[in-house]
């Protein structure tokens, strides 16, 4: 088994987003329209926070939102700009694990700031939270109003704005695949992006870590592969919990089979961790905003998710 990287010590959160203060949107993956880009302005104004658009957010490049030195550019120079306090993805889709290497983490490490995201950002967001040993945040995307609704924005300002603990998240709907309780810091995101960075210096620290994992537009018998392969390297069995968000349009082509959701639940039930089936997290609207890197207790029975402390600081 190969071995999996763990959260540095001494992780560091950001400072707490303030009213006024000026923040990035980037485009770190896939491309953007112009109206995308107006309306995210627009969405994140409705937090009472400037947006600054990055020079390259509008690029294209192929599927990509312009070549990997003007995403990693974007990135860069909003994490050295010390009037940019957080960095808000525009979207996903395909292209972050291509600038990961020329991402300047010790520009986070010297002045931590919010990192906000999900889906194919999810590289970004462990690379960050390990390397600059800051904390990041796993949530909604700004150019995409379906996931960036009213109750993601109550999350973003619960997580990011407020310097009371996070407390109790209460995931009513979800399904307990195992029960038990256990403590970790929340690692992860998209299983895909997960997955293909097994074994490389990027790979999420997973390492007695609480596992989050969602996925979109995969069938089950490839989250069957993607999981069969994290079993495989060992890393389920060093993962302290396991928390399954939204597994969005992942029905068999055929129309037939077992669910994505049955696939999970057959490969996970014989983990010998608490396993919750079904948060409010990924490709889903009223998503939670879960702090990558930050400490907290799953209770997989109560199906709760329990933050003792503010994922940001004063």
């Amino acid at each position: 088994m190969s071995a999996l990287p763990a959260f540095p010590s001494g992780m560091r959160k950001p400072l707490a987003l303030r009213r006024g203060q000026r923040i990035g949107l980037i485009a770190p993956a896939a491309p953007v329209t112009d109206d995308e880009i107006a309306h995210s302005v627009a969405r994140l104004r409705c937090l009472g926070v400037e947006p600054v658009v990055g020079r390259h957010a509008a690029a294209r490049h192929g599927y990509l939102a312009g070549s990997d030195a003007e995403r990693a550019d974007d990135f860069n120079c909003m994490a050295r700009d010390p009037s940019i306090r957080a960095i808000v993805a525009l979207r996903g889709g395909y292209g972050t694990t291509r600038i990961l290497e020329h991402v300047d983490y010790a520009a986070i490490a010297a002045d931590p700031k919010i990192v906000l995201g999900f889906s194919d950002v999810t590289a970004l967001l462990d690379a960050v939270a390990q390397r600059s040993a800051v904390v990041t945040f796993h949530g909604p995307v700004a150019a995409r109003e379906e996931y960036f609704d009213e109750t993601a924005r109550s999350y973003v300002e619960r997580a990011c704005m407020s310097l009371e603990p996070i407390g109790t998240l209460d995931a009513v709907a979800a399904t307990t695949v195992r029960g038990g309780r256990a403590q970790g810091r929340i690692a992860g995101g998209n299983l895909s992006v997960v997955t293909s960075l097994l074994g490389t210096p990027w790979a999420p620290a997973l390492h007695e870590a609480l596992f989050l994992l969602e996925e979109v537009d995969e069938e089950p018998y490839r989250i069957d592969r993607m999981l069969t392969q994290l079993r495989l390297a060992g890393a389920l069995e060093r993962v302290r919990g396991v928390l399954v968000g939204g597994l969005t349009r992942c029905e068999p082509k055929a129309g037939s089979g077992e669910t994505a959701e049955q696939v999970v639940v057959e490969l996970l039930s014989g983990v010998d961790r608490p396993v919750l089936c079904g948060i409010p997290s990924g490709h889903v609207p009223h998503q939670w905003v879960l702090p990558i890197g930050l400490e907290a207790t799953l209770d997989a029975e109560a199906r709760t998710l329990t933050f003792s402390e503010p994922a940001v600081r004063a």
